[in-house]
């Protein structure tokens, strides 16, 4: 029985892909979060559910991310904010951290195979995806997450360079909603806006399952196979917020959704 990791697993699309995993009955799952009560009130599912591991703190607690990743065949980078923090650094620690802990299992068992890393990404960070996006919406679309793209490109390049010895996969869609699974299709050449969480989690599934390396350091990206998909309204409070923290950073400590990070200075642009 496959074993799959979810880093993040309390966030939109962890919960979607801890959701879909326990829909089916022959996987199982390390769920990591910072809060298991958090985790079984918003997936009630994994609870009390033999065949999910939960692994509950914070990135850098002792071991945890190592118990975490061991026995697995492939791991879910998926912790994420939803909003344009200045100075993020979430996918980024979270790549080190992976990268950290794999060397340290691989170090304690030479022969142990590492995992397919599957990390979520953004459509906006792959041009070729983009190519039907009017300029102007794209230049939007970027700048109001620009903080987060900065932090997802540095991730992404940093376990580009362990191509010698790990696999990785970079998922990149387009504007995410929560609806129900509506079906999808992985692709290497498009992506398509909105698309449910559900199926975004069926196709970085589909992804860790392939038996070839056909998606090996390659950028894919999920689209759904219906139109009747529900528009994403609240990415228009997104964008607004975010181009406000693009331009003036500061106002994310008034208004932004997390707490900015002990110690971190923010200047107006």
């Amino acid at each position: 029985m496959p074993c799959y990791a979810v880093l993040g697993a309390t966030g939109n699309t962890g919960r979607a892909l801890v959701q879909v995993l326990l829909d089916r009955t022959d996987h199982r799952v390390h769920a990591y979060c910072r809060s298991q009560e958090k985790l079984f009130r918003l997936c009630p599912a994994a609870a009390n559910q033999a065949r999910v591991s939960v692994f509950e703190g914070g990135l850098h607690s002792d071991g945890i991310i190592d118990e975490c990743l061991r026995g697995t065949d492939a791991v879910f980078l998926v912790v994420a904010i939803v909003d344009n923090m200045p100075g993020c650094t979430v996918a980024m620690e979270t790549a080190e951290v992976v990268v950290a802990s794999l060397q340290r299992l691989k170090a304690a068992s030479p022969t142990m195979r590492p995992p397919r890393l599957i990390m979520l990404s953004s459509a906006s960070l792959e041009e070729s995806f983009c190519d039907d996006v009017p300029p102007g919406v794209h230049w939007v679309l970027k700048t109001a997450v620009s903080h987060l793209y900065h932090d997802l490109a540095a991730a992404e390049t940093f376990l580009r360079a362990q191509s010698d010895w790990l696999s990785a996969t970079f998922v990149k869609p387009g504007g995410l909603v929560h609806d129900e699974a509506r079906g999808h299709e992985v692709r290497l050449d498009k992506a398509k806006t909105p698309l449910s969480f559900l199926d975004l989690a069926g196709g970085m599934i589909e992804v860790a399952e392939a038996v070839d390396d056909r998606y090996d350091m390659h950028s894919v990206s999920v689209i759904p196979t219906s139109d009747n998909v529900k528009f994403p309204w609240d990415g228009i409070y997104y964008a607004f917020t975010g181009l406000l923290f693009h331009f003036f950073p500061w106002t994310y400590r008034y208004i932004g959704e997390y707490p900015l990070p002990s110690g971190r200075k923010i200047h107006a642009k």
